[in-house]
């Protein structure tokens, strides 16, 4: 879209110049129709002389000469509105391609402002839900001990109730014990007083009736006295199970009492309780919090839904779409990373070096990179150093790697100048002098043992190699400065491949180990204490956790990483990492990989590609908006050739 008219489609300026051109025609014309009428004049009157002629014609050439003057002037001006409107337009369009970019930039903010807070919600409600269901476990267990409490206080309140129900039963008994005692009392006085009538009596002949009568009262009396009397020992009997059962019910609510009040498991019970309800309180409170934070991420999502609606009005307003493709540009304020496995030596390097051709790319900017390598190299910083001082890298500052930061971690040591062999000094040594084809040997009189020291042309300690019966089964490896860095065991089977390594801080404690099987490979690091910190199956584990734990830390760090990497799929996926993934593209072949990149949730939001071939193969897939940068645009590179890897693993020679 184009606000003003250009050098190539120049409407306003066509129409003014045609306009121009008519009118020039027309004042020909008109000059022609008007030179014509005044010479009919002239022929019609007959009355002016031949000087009026000469003076008429004079007056029409200054006219001309007007005309062919105000021609000139209008080409001028039209000229000059041609230049400032071309210049509107190349302002345009800069101002334009400006805000496409910050209208790109501004989306990809959003997007992992968005991603961020989308994570931060998933988390906060996984916590949610996680103190609900200690809540719930926390109120079940609380209400459980209440039941239990409450059980116990319902047996001891029915033990109560029997007792109650009973003591009444015996004072009903006791009262009629002391009904039965008080008629029998009455019986037997009654009874002595008849026997003391009878004693009494002087006339035995009169009063034999009377006595009969009154011995006969005395034998009922004994008989309602012998009822008394057995009513009396059931009344006595029931009294005394009465008596018993309330002694063993006050026996259990006492007990029940003494429990409730001294009984230590009754006490933790009431203290269990207690707890529950302050923890449940706090977690009532934790649990108001988490809604609050998730009402704050609610809106904060919100927020960002409308922000998005209202920039996606905007790039539909400007350029009619949502999806916008704009270049990528390096940011001076990030912290930029090159990732590449390895740095090959300049004898090795081809015209097609790729980490130059990226160096280019930072040509127009005033941002510097680091360059990050995984791989073990004893020369490694040997040539980091000739890379520097031979200019290969221009915008390169610093070189990263995680076996050169085993090493800076024990700087503090100084550095050794000679090299003490762990030789057996019992033993008598022989030393054979190397050559330049054979290196230098040490042999042992007593036993199979042989030692050979290899050296760089500065004659610093490269390796020493220990045989057995010419079997290589050990070598230590050291740096130019006589540093002892790695010890490789060979294994057993094949003296070509290694067993273990193990790799040393300048203090000689052991930073790294790695153990070899037939299917993987088992790395732990320690720390300065020999305990291990962590453990990994595969060296891509380990250096995917050295990225994130140690050598990106910052949001402000950006990795450029060929999606080739061993451990490329696992940074796209973690979710730990802070720093942000900047893939290479060299092929789109892995639809799989490619479409996991620049799908609506992916993190990726910025991408180089090696050719305009795969610039264009991604632009076909692409459904969302990118930045993207082409690291040859030209397509002119050639085709790549076999590069020299210096691989991880440290390959011992074959003996002989």
């Amino acid at each position: 879209m184009k606000l003003f008219g250009g050098k190539k489609q120049t409407t306003v300026p066509a129409h003014r110049h045609e306009s121009v051109i008519k009118a020039k025609g027309s004042n020909s014309t008109a000059g022609s129709q008007s030179a014509t009428a005044t010479k009919t004049v002239i022929h019609t009157t007959a009355q002016l002389q031949d000087g009026q002629d000469d003076k008429q014609d004079a007056v029409a050439a200054e006219i001309n000469h007007d005309d062919a003057q105000s021609l000139e002037t209008a080409v001028e001006e039209r000229q000059q509105l041609e230049q400032q409107v071309d210049q509107l337009n190349e302002q345009y369009g800069t101002a334009r391609g400006r805000l496409r970019s910050k209208l790109l930039t501004e989306k990809d903010l959003l997007r992992s402002q968005s991603r961020r807070v989308n994570q931060l919600y998933e988390v906060a409600s996984e916590q949610r839900s996680a103190h609900f269901e200690t809540f719930g476990k926390l109120q079940a267990k609380r209400t459980a001990l209440l039941a239990q409490i409450k059980q116990n206080d319902a047996h001891r309140q029915e033990l109560q109730n029997s007792c109650d129900k009973h003591a009444r039963t015996l004072r009903m008994l006791q009262a009629q014990l002391a009904t039965v005692k008080k008629e029998r009392q009455s019986l037997s006085d009654q009874e002595h007083t008849l026997i003391g009538a009878i004693n009494t009596q002087a006339n035995l002949t009169d009063m034999m009736s009377v006595i009969n009568d009154k011995r006969q009262q005395i034998t009922a009396i004994n008989a309602q006295d012998h009822d008394l009397k057995l009513t009396l020992s059931g009344l006595n009997t029931s009294v005394a199970q009465e008596q018993t059962t309330i002694n063993k019910l006050q026996e259990q609510v006492r007990s029940a009492t003494q429990q409730a009040a001294d009984n230590q498991q009754i006490i933790d019970l009431k203290h269990q309780v207690e707890v529950l309800t302050t923890q449940l309180s706090d977690q009532q409170a934790q649990l108001s919090k988490d809604d609050e934070k998730l009402g704050e991420l609610r809106s904060q999502k919100n927020v960002l839904s409308q922000s998005f609606d209202e920039l996606a009005d905007r790039m539909k307003f400007y350029f009619n779409s949502t999806k916008v493709i704009d270049t990528y540009n390096f940011d001076p304020k990030r912290h930029y990373v090159l990732y590449s496995n390895t740095l090959l030596p300049l004898g090795q390097l081809n015209g097609e070096f790729s980490l130059q051709r990226i160096d280019q790319l930072f040509d127009n900017t005033r941002t510097q990179y680091d360059i990050l390598t995984t791989d073990f190299n004893r020369e490694l910083g040997t040539i980091w150093s000739t890379y520097q001082s031979q200019g290969i890298l221009r915008h390169a500052h610093d070189l990263m790697n995680p076996y050169l930061a085993m090493q800076d971690e024990g700087r503090r040591q100084p550095h050794q100048t000679d090299i003490v062999l762990p030789l057996d000094q019992a033993q008598d040594w022989q030393v054979e002098e190397g050559t330049r084809e054979q290196p230098e040997k040490i042999k042992s009189k007593t036993s199979s043992q042989v030692v050979t020291l290899q050296y760089r042309t500065d004659r610093s300690l490269s390796s020493v190699m220990y045989y057995q019966d010419d079997q290589l089964y050990k070598m230590a490896i050291y740096d130019s400065k006589n540093v002892l860095l790695a010890t490789q065991y060979a294994d057993p089977h094949d003296a070509t491949k290694a067993a273990s390594e193990i790799y040393y801080r300048p203090d000689h404690s052991v930073a790294l180990e790695k153990v070899y099987f037939p299917d993987h490979v088992v790395v732990q690091s320690t720390e300065d204490a020999k305990i291990v910190e962590h453990a990994f199956d595969s060296e891509a584990s380990f250096y995917e956790w050295w990225l994130i734990s140690h050598a990106l830390t910052s949001c402000q760090d950006s990795l450029i990483i060929g999606t080739e990497a061993p451990f490329f799929k696992q940074l796209l996926n973690d979710s730990a990492r802070k720093f942000e993934l900047v893939p290479l593209i060299s092929s789109t072949a892995d639809a799989s990989l490619i479409d996991a990149i620049i799908a609506d949730d992916s993190p990726i939001n910025n991408v180089l590609v090696s050719n305009e071939q795969v610039h264009q193969s991604l632009m076909n897939r692409l459904d969302r908006d990118m930045h993207i940068q082409v690291v040859d645009p030209t397509g002119m590179v050639a085709p790549k050739q076999k590069q020299k890897k210096v691989k991880t693993r440290i390959y011992i020679p074959k003996v002989g």
